[in-house]
């Protein structure tokens, strides 16, 4: 009765038959009621079984004849918790983890006790930095494969569940691997010769705890094996400089503790698990079955010059501006020393690829012969993917329909009717796989295009450099922008051939589709013929508009903006030394309206085009045009002027 009175529940001994154990990640953490110091405490000094059939840990599972000893004391109401020592044997057992791994045979030793603890004090996992374990282990293991790649036609099984053995005695003082520890292990990989024939090669392995740091060896063939180099090999030795296990340290701070060397060559049905590697967001991917080479030297967590990586083979993927990148290539990997320090270099040559959009890969939208993706990046593996920067390029790439950019286009406004070209492009990749800059050249032959009603036919040559607009999205500065045409034909005009040069200035483009543009353009073109026919053909003006249209090459100025369904040319003004042309020309979903006014000499003309109605204004013209409202407000920092020459 006495522990009554401390208002405490003991068991001083419980036995248990015929034990089942299942231990599950929940999905809400079950707090408890507000702790009382006056809570009752259960107390169990040792409850035991002689026949725990099966214990589960997640996905982790240990079933044949076992004994396991536990004693504990636990306050409710989210009072303190301890372990008393406690252990678990096994003997004969068989040990799974999901459907990946078994080992049979087990003799199987878990000696623990904790400190105490309270539910929230420490967090989660950290309860066992309170904890002391005692870990031996005798076991067989069944034969792995370590993604071994064989020829096709070629069977890669892995064999019984007992071609291998592990053993291990390791313990664990509040988080910290105690000096002794070790586990060693030999079996059978599957592997594959250099002509990818499945074959099975001994393997081995051991990690060693040691006074400062942790050694680990891994040996596939076998350290003893005839021939090493006869299939897929790989030699891996590192230490790790710290005993402490607990609290788990960042990613960052477990890289910087490791040093070794890492080298192989070996074949792999995918090279998926390499795609975290190269940059913080998987913009860029490597997949399909191929081979890796390698030789690492690594020193605490920085790869040292002469480290390689060599992939001869790969399915490359790169996600860029919402169009993919596809082809197949091959990867080398160095370090290479300058005056800034040293730098992780990954060069990737795609011998043939595709662009296409990523919600609809079967329209493409270029076809190349060649591309090279540069990757560069901190010598130091912690920084790797926070640094890495990359560099794409190909040159005269085909464009087989410019149809397949009509997403990108304000629908029935402006359009590619018809027509195919070559593209040259270089871009600057930052780590977050957006592009931060580049050059994007394209020039097509007897492109049809339509713009709302009229459609012209020409050869149509681009030229633009992107700069990061300091906003959110794909929007883009634009630098340079050029847009040159020659040849251009407009159905139903009978007018001699014609051409243009447009340089964009102040232009802000964001590529999200449908693609919104916004700029200032000054213009050359070979006369105002093209302009004047958006808004009616030459019969329907005055006998004396054609010598605005013969009288040669006009130097324009123009606000133009596309996207959401319009195109939209605000505040044109043309003229040479005898003519003045001004207009303002809205088309939305694909029907045109605006104002055109045009002076030759003494004689000029006002058009207003609304509904396929156009109505002409012959007095007083300037006033006229000059009193209609702008399409577009004024770009940012420019203030409102008005309207007429």
């Amino acid at each position: 009765m006495w522990p009554l009175l401390h208002h405490e529940i003991r068991f001083a001994s419980v036995d248990a038959t015929e034990v089942n154990v299942t231990v599950q990640l929940a999905k809400d953490d079950l707090k408890p009621l507000p702790w009382k110091a006056d809570a009752w405490w259960i107390t169990a000094d040792r409850i035991q079984t002689t026949s725990l059939r099966r214990l589960q840990w997640s996905d982790l599972q240990l079933t044949g004849p076992t004994t396991a000893m536990l004693g504990f004391t636990h306050q409710l109401r989210g009072g303190i918790t301890r372990i008393f020592a406690s252990d678990i044997r096994s003997r004969q057992g068989v040990l799974v983890y999901g459907a990946h791994w078994r080992s049979q045979d087990v003799d199987f030793n878990l000696h623990f006790s904790s400190d105490p603890f309270t539910h929230d004090q420490p967090p989660g996992w950290r309860k066992l930095e309170r904890a002391t374990l005692h870990l031996t282990f005798e076991g067989s293991t069944p034969a792995m494969n370590l993604g071994a790649a064989p020829a096709p036609g070629q069977q890669g099984g892995t064999g019984s569940n007992r071609d291998g053995h592990l053993s291990a005695d390791i313990t664990l003082d509040h988080g910290v691997l105690v000096e002794g520890g070790q586990a060693r292990w030999k079996g059978m990989i599957a592997a594959a010769d250099a002509n990818g024939i499945a074959r099975r090669e001994w393997g081995e392995g051991s990690v060693v705890v040691r006074k400062d740091d942790v050694d680990g060896h891994l040996s596939i063939p076998a350290t003893h094996a005839a021939d090493p180099l006869a299939s897929d090999h790989l030699a891996l030795d590192m230490s790790f400089a710290s005993q402490r296990m607990l609290p788990v340290r960042s990613s960052s701070e477990t890289l910087k503790l490791l040093s070794g060397s890492v080298a192989g060559h070996w074949h792999f049905a995918s090279l998926a698990w390499l795609k975290p590697l190269a940059s913080k967001k998987p913009w860029l991917q490597w997949d399909g079955a191929g081979e890796v080479d390698t030789a690492l030297h690594i020193d605490h967590g920085h790869l040292l010059p002469g480290s390689r990586l060599d992939v001869p083979r790969l399915d490359l993927v790169a996600n860029l501006l919402g169009n993919r990148f596809s082809g197949a290539a091959s990867a080398k990997g160095s370090v290479v020393t300058g005056s800034q320090g040293a730098t992780s270099v990954m060069n990737m040559s795609v011998r043939k690829f595709v662009l296409s959009p990523v919600s609809s890969p079967s329209q493409p939208y270029l076809r190349g012969a060649a591309m090279q993706l540069d990757l560069r990046s901190s010598d130091d593996l912690s920084k790797f993917r926070d640094t890495a920067l990359a560099h794409l390029q190909f040159r005269d790439a085909e464009v087989p329909d410019l149809q397949a950019y009509n997403h990108y286009l304000p629908g029935k406004s402006l359009f590619f009717v018809a027509g195919h070209g070559r593209m040259s492009t270089d871009l600057n990749i930052d780590g977050e796989g957006d592009v931060s800059a580049g050059r994007m050249q394209m020039r097509t032959q007897g492109a049809q295009i339509a713009l709302g009603a009229s459609r012209l036919t020409g050869n149509l040559n681009m030229d633009t450099q992107l700069a990061v607009a300091k906003r959110t999205g794909h929007a883009f500065d634009l630098r340079h922008f050029t847009l040159s045409m020659d040849g251009v034909q407009m159905d139903g005009a009978n007018d001699p051939s014609w051409w243009t040069t447009i340089t964009l200035e102040r232009g802000r483009l964001d590529w999200d589709r449908p693609m919104q543009l916004d700029a200032m353009a000054t213009m050359r073109m070979k006369n105002v013929s093209v302009l004047l026919a958006l808004f009616a053909k030459r019969s329907a003006f005055p006998a004396w508009i054609g010598h605005i249209v013969d009288d040669g090459e006009a130097q324009v100025t123009s606000r133009i903006q596309a996207g959401r369904g319009e195109f939209v040319m605000d505040d044109l003004q043309a003229s040479n030394k005898r003519i003045q042309f001004l207009a303002r020309l809205r088309i939305a979903d694909g029907k045109p309206d605006g104002d055109v006014y045009a002076r030759w000499g003494l004689l000029s003309v006002g058009v207003a085009l609304a509904n396929d109605q156009r109505q002409f204004h012959w007095a007083h013209a300037a006033s006229w045009y000059q009193a209609q409202p702008a399409l577009l407000p004024p770009l940012a920092g420019q203030a409102a002027k008005p309207r007429g020459g």
